[in-house]
């Protein structure tokens, strides 16, 4: 009796330590994607910027572009998720343009006067490499507060269902 118990406890932290190894994985992929998608994003936020003046259409126009290809790597690669719906894709769509659209977009418009005033007199110069900061360095900030608003609704609730065949593995091996 005891080593079948013994047995089931091993497998539990197995399984366990697997999870935890893949949910680490997840964090390391969604980063490294998410750095890709951020330079793109940027990228295009830029140019948008001196095409347009505005920095709210400038974000409009570079997170379109990164939302779809998020969903594309973020389901393949970081959740592997093979059950590609409607319903999953409008999910997505929905939580990141909330995040993007208007958390994003918000911190950027709260934080760019703020900005540029803080650096008005001091670094960096006044040329286009300060221009470039004054208008990245919001834009940064506002990204590392919905790469976690993120990757929480991601993994919580639009790819969750690989993540439950993880956890009845679990509660199987405990049996």
């Amino acid at each position: 009796m005891q080593s079948t118990r013994g047995i089931a406890t091993a497998s539990k932290n197995t399984i366990q330590g697997t999870k935890e190894k893949k949910k680490d994985l997840r964090v390391v992929l969604f980063g490294i994607i998410g750095v890709f998608n951020t330079l793109f994003d940027l990228v295009l936020y830029v140019i948008f910027n001196n095409l347009t003046g505005s920095i709210i259409i400038a974000n409009i126009i570079a997170t379109t572009a990164a939302i779809i290809g998020s969903y594309i790597l973020n389901s393949r690669y970081t959740f592997k998720f093979k059950k590609w719906t409607p319903k999953s894709f409008v999910l997505f769509v929905v939580v990141t343009i909330f995040g993007l659209w208007v958390m994003q977009t918000g911190i950027i418009y709260a934080l760019t006067p703020i900005i540029n005033h803080l650096l008005k007199n001091t670094w960096p110069p006044a040329n286009s490499f300060g221009h470039i900061v004054k208008t990245v360095l919001p834009k940064l900030i506002a990204t590392g507060v919905t790469f976690i608003w993120n990757f929480m609704w991601y993994n919580k609730v639009i790819f969750k269902n690989d993540t439950n065949s993880e956890e009845e593995a679990i509660r199987a091996a405990e049996l």
